[in-house]
């Protein structure tokens, strides 16, 4: 299945793209995303997702994945189904 991940901020930046197309299989979750992305758009591997050390990637701290209206970061999982909506962002407070 393809999914159209809209990005904000520093993600729209570094890659000059407003979204990334993946395709992933139904029931992906955030390590599969963070693959899929980092290979669609190489450039936001280390400031965006970090590689671990162990080959794995994980979403930086000031980032996050909005499903539905739920967001998701590091540490957390998901698991996606036909039809959820995701975004790449970086939720800002301020006053």
């Amino acid at each position: 299945m393809k999914w159209v991940i809209p990005m904000y901020g520093l993600p729209r930046e570094v890659t000059e793209k407003r979204q990334v197309e993946v395709e992933l299989e139904e029931g992906a979750g955030m390590a599969e995303v963070l693959a899929a992305m980092a290979d669609q758009a190489p450039e936001l591997v280390g400031k965006v997702i970090i590689p671990d050390g162990s080959g794995k990637k994980r979403l930086a701290d000031e980032f996050k994945f909005n499903i539905n209206g739920t967001f998701y970061y590091a540490g957390m999982d998901f698991r996606l189904k036909r039809g959820d909506r995701i975004a790449l962002l970086v939720p800002v407070t301020g006053g």
